[in-house]
């Protein structure tokens, strides 16, 4: 076992629409943590449809040996590669994590990755997630709340030039655990301003401070040390290092 976790990140697009609800997919044996999820839009109800094409999620490795092996050979341990017609999947790692969330059977605080102590630098990813303590009737209005802003900040990474690609995978609906939001930066600069200065991320965390919009919430930075395949047409880490065009 190393001295921090790894994590392979994963996003695909299959041949038709899959319902994810109640239907988690088989993850890498090797595999500590496995969360993949639908992105899915959001329903009359105001609630994620769980319905969708495109999925994607990662899972964490307690030393790089077995990250290494499901990034080499996607194919030899996601069985669900073969109805695919896109697949994405990269190499990544931690080196920060902070936050509650249930990705295991039970809620951590501040471990449930285990950072590199030296950040390698390079293509910076985010996951960020957000969870509730036994949800009721009450809660509703604030979670569809959360899930429009959550679009909206989306939306409004997609404008700034330091992102390249985000999305939500909504883990609940599939096996009653948190999925996680996924963000990826061209630098360190380019994040921090995307979230923490004024704009739609800002604007959407001053909501929350006011009138909380979920109980518990976690972040995670990652620097991706590989990647293959295509993300939307494109490596995103291609596009990082100029070989395609953004």
């Amino acid at each position: 076992m190393s001295d921090h976790d790894w994590l392979t990140l994963h996003r695909v697009k299959f041949k038709d629409e899959i319902d994810g609800r109640g239907n988690p997919m088989p993850g890498p044996k090797e595999a500590d943590i496995w969360r993949f999820a639908p992105e899915s839009p959001i329903g009359d109800d105001g609630l994620r449809t769980s319905v969708s094409d495109v999925w994607g999620g990662f899972a964490l490795y307690p030393d790089k040996s077995s990250a290494q092996q499901v990034f080499d050979s996607p194919a030899e341990h996601l069985p669900f590669l073969g109805d695919t017609v896109e697949a994405w999947h990269a190499l990544v790692i931690p080196f920060a994590h902070r936050g509650g969330v249930q990705w295991r059977a039970q809620v951590e605080y501040d471990s449930a990755i285990r950072p590199s102590p030296k950040d390698p630098k390079g293509p910076l990813v985010v996951l960020t997630s957000a969870g509730y303590d036994n949800p009721g009737p009450e809660d509703s209005d604030r979670i569809k709340r959360f899930m429009k802003g959550i679009d909206d900040v989306l939306e409004y990474y997609g404008t700034l030039p330091g992102n390249i690609r985000r999305a939500v995978f909504t883990g609940s609906p599939v096996d009653g655990r948190e999925g996680a939001t996924l963000t990826l930066w061209h630098d360190d600069k380019s994040m921090i301003t995307g979230a923490y200065r004024p704009g739609g991320h800002k604007a959407q965390l001053e909501v929350h401070e006011a009138e909380p919009l979920f109980d518990r919430s976690s972040f995670s930075r990652g620097r991706v040390i590989a990647s293959s395949g295509t993300w939307a047409g494109g490596d995103p880490i291609a596009e990082w290092r100029g070989d395609l065009p953004v």
